[in-house]
């Protein structure tokens, strides 16, 4: 199951209308069946897409790619090869090393890899970066999307910036104000995971809450690298849970 969340962010004194929104919605992934049957595309007319890092982000959209018609999903590459790693090779999706490194580790545990990110890159058409933040300069983007807001603005790019998953939201839900003039401003709070689910035996705090000492936090900045019309600050609390954000 692929469970799609609709986050809200709400505004003291700074929004003149109130809008409901269901959330908690889900969608079942459908990607296994789409995938092998004849109305896609064929082989030779879909755009060839390959998914860098199989994290939190990465395999949601893995799933996405996997349900487009005009789409074919070559390869994800990895660093690390845990149980989760294994919903790719079930999909019939090729499996990579992101480096030279991982590919012998790989390779020790039995895992059928087809090479590195480098051979990927020869056969795709389209590379999406999902890899954690600070990889490296050559995976950053100076132009941030999110196709709600400015879609036409990123076509014919050779590359942009998808925005963290919390400023996303913040992007949809100040857009859509915008659009109808009822946002004067926004000041939010993001009370944020302190870890992923899969990692909290090894970190994550307890009985307690961590805001961040620098105020605002990126995602109000980076949501006005996307409308930078948006008069929006944002600052953010860690607290004792995994599994998922909430937005004030």
């Amino acid at each position: 199951m692929l469970k799609i969340v609709t986050l809200f962010f709400l505004f003291s004194h700074c929004i003149e209308t109130e809008l409901k929104r269901p959330f908690g919605k889900k969608l079942l992934s459908l990607a296994p069946y789409i995938q092998h049957h004849s109305w896609r595309l064929p082989m030779n007319k879909r755009i060839k897409v390959a998914i860098n890092g199989y994290g939190v982000i990465g395999r949601r959209v893995a799933d996405a790619v996997l349900l487009q018609s005009d789409m074919e999903l070559v390869g994800v590459p990895d660093i690390s090869f845990d149980a989760r790693i294994q919903a790719v090779l079930k999909n019939k999706v090729k499996l990579y090393a992101s480096t030279k490194e991982a590919l012998v580790s790989g390779q020790k545990i039995e895992i059928k890899l087809k090479g590195t990110l480098h051979d990927l890159l020869k056969v795709s058409d389209i590379v999406v970066d999902c890899t954690p933040k600070h990889m490296g300069a050559e995976n950053i983007s100076l132009y941030s999307f999110v196709a709600e807001a400015n879609y036409a603005e990123a076509l014919g790019r050779e590359s942009t910036r998808v925005v963290s998953c919390n400023t996303t939201s913040i992007v949809h839900t100040l857009n859509a104000l915008n659009k109808t003039n009822a946002l004067k401003c926004a000041r939010g709070v993001i009370l944020r995971r302190s870890t992923d689910p899969w990692k909290s035996y090894l970190k994550g705090i307890i009985n307690t809450l961590v805001p961040e000492e620098k105020i605002p936090s990126h995602q109000g900045p980076d949501a006005k690298t996307v409308d930078p019309s948006l008069d929006v600050i944002t600052m953010v609390v860690m607290v004792p849970e995994t599994l998922g954000h909430l937005h004030y």
